[in-house]
């Protein structure tokens, strides 16, 4: 599927369009339009959501973004960073199993079609090769972190230089271990006298994670009726006959499966299968394939249609978890509160560190953790109009596109600039392309950090736990 290249020249256009203009609010026209058949016909890559390998590749150079150059005297001193992990294998043991399960007994009973058959070879392959590795990182998802920190170093080499620290933090998850390790390998490759700190720690998962001790947005999201709103949305907009069909000659035989075999196979009691859950599966796998290495795929068996079905409602689905919106009462962004005040914090001790002039480098903050947290806390700053607020659910695949925001490796870069007798300014970069945030500002994409360390103050003091951890 081809790379947003097109995506990538119109956020440069719409950048440059900004220039010596006041800040006026979320640039939405960033966002592409999910629910709109013709952009995603244009832009197939826009189904795959969440599963996006990252589409800025050193190979392909027309991907990389050009940057707006600082404005007069101003120099790089301070990067602080939050990273997602890169391609992965899926984390869920069912989604590969279950299919697997079905169309083998599909089999014995003669109900597979001849690509049914062919699916099913393919998916017995996939299951094999993903044993014991459910949620590792793909040597895909490590070159990918690799590339961003070669492109960090290339595009801000004064705050690289010499020997300055790298304070690089994960989560403690492996794949995100890994992914920290290859980044910072790489920076140790351009310049080996850099001291680098590496670190993965429960100590720090408060806000390197979703810490909710007291349950207070599980129970939010997790609200049966959240639930409803979503099966309802999914049974509307799942079209899941031809696919099915394509497979299976007699669907009928769902029922005769789940009578006969279903429960005595499956020790774990997973819900009956339907139609609706083959064609989860299929769809998912397929756009998951991508970020591996195996040399399967199920894009001639898996349309279009029904990977832009499966993206609509898993777009509506990150929505309610890390969206301002009805679903999460318009809090569950706030689950980032402690990573923003983190990112506050580094921020104020790298300037105290080396001063407002530019003049020498404060280094890096590195943190590698999950979509989990990228999205909210990308709501939670209203970065690129991720805090918009639709209570349409039908529409909110017109303002709200997760892709945009967190493919695998997707990253947010906070770039500090200081100039003597002039306030300190912060670029900030999501998926390395230059991003608006809401605060006013006659130099985009440049804003002055005093006013963007208040507005994000005031959103902190006004956050529902910020006394949890204090």
């Amino acid at each position: 599927m081809k790379r947003l290249f097109a995506a990538a020249a119109l956020v440069l256009a719409a950048s440059l369009s900004l220039l010596g203009q006041p800040y006026t609010g979320p640039q939405t026209s960033k966002v592409y339009s999910v629910s709109d058949w013709e952009q995603v016909q244009a832009n197939p890559d826009l189904v795959l959501s969440d599963y996006q390998p990252y589409p800025v590749l050193d190979q392909n150079p027309a991907s990389i973004p050009a940057l707006t150059k600082a404005p007069k005297g101003y120099k790089p001193f301070y990067i602080s960073h939050y990273g997602r992990h890169g391609s992965r294998w899926l984390i869920s043991t069912a989604t590969y199993t279950r299919p697997v399960a079905f169309l083998k007994k599909a089999k014995a009973e003669g109900k597979l079609t001849p690509l049914g058959e062919d699916v099913l070879s393919r998916l017995e392959k996939v299951e094999l090769a993903v044993r014991g590795r459910y949620g590792e990182l793909t040597s895909l998802g490590a070159e990918q972190h690799r590339q961003i920190a070669g492109r960090m170093f290339r595009n801000f080499p004064r705050v690289f230089k010499g020997d300055v620290e790298i304070d690089a933090k994960s989560t403690v998850i492996i794949r995100c271990i890994l992914s920290m390790e290859s980044f910072c390998m790489r920076l140790k490759e351009l310049n080996p006298r850099l001291r680098i700190t590496n670190d993965a720690s429960n100590h720090d998962m408060y806000y390197m994670n979703n810490q909710d001790p007291d349950k207070f947005f599980s129970n939010i999201t997790s609200d049966p009726k959240n639930a409803e709103i979503l099966e309802e949305y999914k049974n509307r907009i799942f079209k899941t006959d031809r696919l099915v069909t394509s497979l299976v000659k007699d669907t009928s035989w769902f029922k005769t499966y789940n009578e006969k075999f279903a429960f005595k196979d499956n020790p774990e009691k997973l819900p009956k299968y339907t139609a609706s859950g083959l064609f989860y599966d299929v769809t998912e796998l397929c756009i998951s394939l991508p970020n591996t290495d195996l040399d399967v795929s199920l894009m001639d068996v898996v349309s279009l249609e029904d990977m832009h079905q499966l993206n609509l409602y898993r777009n509506l689905g990150s929505y309610r978890y890390a969206g301002f919106c009805d679903m999460g009462q318009k809090v569950t962004p706030y689950r980032q509160t402690y990573l923003l005040k983190n990112i506050l914090e580094t921020a104020d001790q790298a300037i105290a560190k080396v001063g407002t002039d530019g003049r020498k480098s404060a280094g890096a903050t590195l943190r590698f953790g999950h979509d989990s947290n990228l999205m909210p806390l990308c709501s939670l700053m209203d970065i690129d109009g991720a805090g918009v607020y639709e209570p349409d659910n039908d529409n909110v695949a017109n303002v709200w596109n997760m892709e945009h925001y967190i493919p695998k490796a997707g990253n947010l870069q906070f770039v500090f600039y200081g100039k003597k007798g002039a306030p300190v300014l912060v670029k900030v970069l999501l998926n390395e392309h230059e991003a608006t945030l809401p605060v006013e500002t006659d130099k985009f994409p440049y804003y002055e950090w005093d006013k963007v360390r208040a507005f994000y103050q005031n959103i902190l003091d006004n956050s529902p736990i910020k006394e949890r951890f204090q």
